[in-house]
């Protein structure tokens, strides 16, 4: 009697961990990244941010997320999120804007989630 509840036990255990795994969602990266400056009389300093994301979990939205950060002083001068969907063991591309003031000194960063 105790033989059929431990089979049923495990193979419960096994089904719902299988079902978990499909709940967890996408796991992106950030492959690759670059910042290219942009300099027009009517915009200012404005920066191109690109980035390669890559999903290692199942199919699902990412929010993509630029920060402009002024080197000097450290704060953020612009932040910019999208949201892009990415399947399962795809790479997407994603390209952002950024806003800056001539004259100061930027370093950016790509984040996901």
């Amino acid at each position: 009697m105790r033989r059929p509840i431990l089979i049923l036990g495990l193979v419960a255990a096994f089904v719902l961990a299988a079902g978990c795994m499909g709940l967890a969602g996408p796991d992106p990266k950030v492959v690759q990244d670059s910042a290219t400056p942009d300099i027009s009389l009517s915009r200012g300093l404005g920066y191109s941010v690109n980035a390669e994301i890559q999903n290692d979990g199942s199919d699902g939205d990412v929010t993509v997320t630029a920060k402009l950060i002024d080197e000097q002083k450290g704060f953020v001068r612009d932040q910019v999120s999208t949201v892009v969907f990415i399947a399962s063991g795809e790479t997407k591309k994603v390209s952002l804007a950024l806003d800056g003031d001539v004259g100061r000194t930027y370093t950016y960063s790509v984040e996901v989630n």
